[in-house]
């Protein structure tokens, strides 16, 4: 230790959002010229037994904060002091020195230790933590959930961070037991107002897989190893400072079952969840409304005597298909019992390590919807009707001129689509009026006035007929043709009586000169 052999090692504690550092755990390491590395497994205990591990303690306090105290940003150090150290009276002023010779400020320091019989009604040990409080240190509960830690201690002990032990984090991609185990450390952390830091994140899935979680931060080899003073600062400089360690956002399982009891409550949709068992975890009275079951307690009742009604089987047999694997899209249901119909969504629901944990519905009552579609088909099918029976065909096209629509003709064989009724069209006009229309009709494209021609068509009953075409553009605000509609009219009448009258005045101004 006098040889200075003995330093201050910086492991990050990572923000796992961003992935910006928050804080620096300072490990003691010891690279002797004699025995080389020696491991701190090795050499703590040994500290402890011949009475130096206090002074370690603090001459890696006052080392480490003189080291980082130019250093940028709002980060933390956080120093372990073991549970004997507490149970020393004057513990906090030791600290409190050792910081300020190193010119640190003393609300960026926090000190973790884990817990032990020895805190146990202590005086001492609960004397020390709480003049360390009032000097600004922060504390962290280090390895929760092993040896001696509990929730009566936790909540006696005035505790700001939680550090959930790697043995949980390790088993977190395979084991559900460990997904469980840290899940509730995340919700009991949460529910307490306090930060939950993970140990031993060594994979890229275990930290995505806990900033999913909730868990805010993270420590371990995936996110940064323990390095030298200059290592550090690197690694400062590189991912920069998270300086954001305020109160943690409350999403506590508790918090979260007040939230989803109010959204079920409150929705304007049918939302239930059904267990692996299929049975009812979860109703709001939107689904007891649309089953007819108002004021009926479903929780826990199989979803088969539930869906006991004929008319019921079909999405019966929709959830088996879901709970046996399938990706089922929303279906339309109709409820004989209601007269509603409702449109369902079943989704499998799986946790993070893909084990099936049951199905979520959401329903939604489309009635009124479904009227209005009846309705409106019953609508479109009489104007088509009309349109069908009328004696003028209606047509449209692009601004380009291209005819895209074609109504229907009584007369003529129904086809199966509008442009092989306009194929037809001009399959049965006059060769030389089918030119000279396709002609006029280019020219007066660029024209935004209305278009007339006439022209002979073959009928169906292989009588030539005059026509006329008219076509009236649709524009936008700038005067510009967005599209041409039209209408067809047989004028063939109209045409015989203007012949007969060139007849009749021919006649009569032959009768005159004679």
């Amino acid at each position: 230790m006098r040889a200075g052999e003995i330093w201050p090692a910086y492991q990050p504690l990572v923000h796992l959002g961003s992935r910006r550092i928050a804080g620096f755990e300072v490990l003691a390491r010891w690279t002797s010229p004699l025995l080389g590395v020696v491991s701190p497994a090795t050499f703590i205990p040994v500290a402890d037994r011949l009475g130096l591990l206090h002074g370690l303690s603090l001459a890696l306090i006052e080392q480490a904060c003189r080291q980082v105290s130019a250093w940028p940003g709002e980060f933390y150090l956080a120093f372990n002091l073991a549970p004997s150290q507490f149970l020393l009276p004057d513990l906090a002023v030791q600290v409190q020195a050792a910081v300020g010779r190193a010119g640190f400020p003393m609300r960026r320091v926090r000190v973790e230790v884990t817990e032990n019989e020895l805190f146990h009604d202590n005086l001492v040990a609960r004397h020390s933590i709480e003049a360390l409080k009032q000097a600004g240190v922060s504390l962290s509960l280090d390895d929760f959930g092993t040896g001696h830690s509990s929730l009566t201690r936790l909540q006696s002990l005035p505790f700001d961070e939680i550090k959930i032990d790697a043995s949980f984090v390790r088993g977190l991609e395979s084991d559900s037991h460990s997904l469980k185990i840290v899940t509730a450390v995340l919700g009991l952390g949460q529910s307490l107002g306090v930060h939950v830091i993970a140990e031993g994140i060594e994979t890229a899935g275990q930290a995505e897989l806990l900033n999913r979680l909730g868990c805010v931060f993270g420590q371990g080899y995936d996110l940064g190893r323990p390095g030298s003073a200059e290592q550090a600062l690197a690694q400062l400089h590189r991912l920069g400072c998270h300086c954001d360690h305020d109160r943690p956002l409350d999403a506590s399982p508790f918090q979260r079952l007040h939230q989803l009891e109010t959204l079920y409550l409150d929705a304007p949709v049918g939302l239930c969840f059904i267990d692996t068992e299929m049975r009812v975890v979860s109703a709001n009275p939107k689904v007891l409304h649309y089953l007819g079951l108002a004021g009926a307690d479903l929780r826990g009742q199989p979803v088969a005597k539930i869906l006991n009604q004929p008319y019921s089987q079909g999405l019966l047999e929709a959830l088996e298909s879901v709970r046996g694997g399938a990706n089922l899209p929303p279906t339309q249901y109709d409820h004989l019992g209601t007269g509603s119909t409702y449109l369902v969504a079943h989704q499998r629901v799986s946790n993070p390590l893909g084990e099936w944990l049951g199905i979520s519905l959401v329903v939604i009552d489309i009635s009124e919807r479904v009227k209005a579609e009846l309705a409106l088909q019953q609508s479109e099918e009489h104007f088509r009707r009309s349109i069908e029976l009328g004696p003028n065909i209606a047509w449209a096209a692009g601004p380009d001129g291209a005819v895209d629509y074609m109504g229907p003709a009584f007369e003529w064989t129904a086809l199966s689509s509008a442009q092989e009724r306009y194929a037809r069209w001009r399959d049965r006009m006059d060769p030389d009026d089918r030119e000279r229309v396709h002609r006029e009709w280019l020219a007066h494209l660029p024209s935004p006035r209305p278009f007339k021609t006439e022209f002979r068509i073959l009928w169906p009953d292989n009588t030539w007929r005059w026509v006329r075409s008219q076509g009236f553009p649709h524009l936008d605000e700038r005067g510009q043709v967005l599209r041409w509609y039209g209408i067809i009219m047989d004028i063939s009448t109209e045409h015989r009586l203007e012949r007969r009258l060139i007849e009749l005045e021919q006649k009569i101004a032959t009768l005159g000169g004679g």
